[in-house]
């Protein structure tokens, strides 16, 4: 049985040197949809900006316009050195054979923060998958599913993309 991880991240920008505010990562059964391990941690935006990383004017203001529990979510603590947070990442994910996400986005931040930070990935390159190729696959609509949890709090959105996903490996193994 493959090992899937889904991964979400939260941050102050939309490059792919985007500031990291939080992650958000949880293995889970494609066939079910059973969560088993989860990974959360909210990063300390100073660490990651020291590090190379880009905050975004409009993506600041833009989280100064969600919900009080989304921002509440981000600005909690502890917030750890991005360094620190990425060497528990690398670790969580080292078992992963898929590593699940928007891949545009979640992936390519991931993998040049790793690359600033000198930390080598102790998962392939290989294990990029994208959640859009697979809805669009499938033919499953995201929308169609009840959101639960803080909306845009990295392990609840990381948790309610396995939910539509699960349902997309559903279709196309039919």
């Amino acid at each position: 049985m493959k090992k899937d991880v889904m991964i979400d991240f939260e941050t102050f920008g939309n490059g792919k040197n985007a500031c990291i505010c939080q992650v958000g990562a949880c293995y889970f059964d494609r066939k079910t949809g059973e969560i088993y391990q989860m990974f959360s941690a909210n990063i300390d935006a100073r660490s990651a900006v020291d590090s190379g990383a880009e905050m975004d004017a409009d993506t600041v203001y833009w989280w100064l316009s969600q919900d009080k529990a989304a921002i509440e979510s981000i600005t909690k603590q502890p917030q750890k050195p991005i360094r620190e947070v990425f060497n528990e990442l690398n670790e969580f994910l080292k078992d992963a054979d898929c590593i699940w996400s928007h891949a545009t986005f979640d992936f390519v931040i991931m993998n040049e923060t790793f690359k600033r930070l000198k930390i080598k990935p102790l998962y392939s390159y290989r294990s990029a998958r994208d959640i859009r190729t697979l809805l669009d696959l499938s033919g499953v609509d995201y929308k169609a599913f009840t959101r639960e949890g803080i909306h845009h709090e990295g392990l609840a959105d990381a948790m309610h993309q396995v939910k539509y996903c699960q349902a997309a490996f559903t279709v196309l193994e039919g």
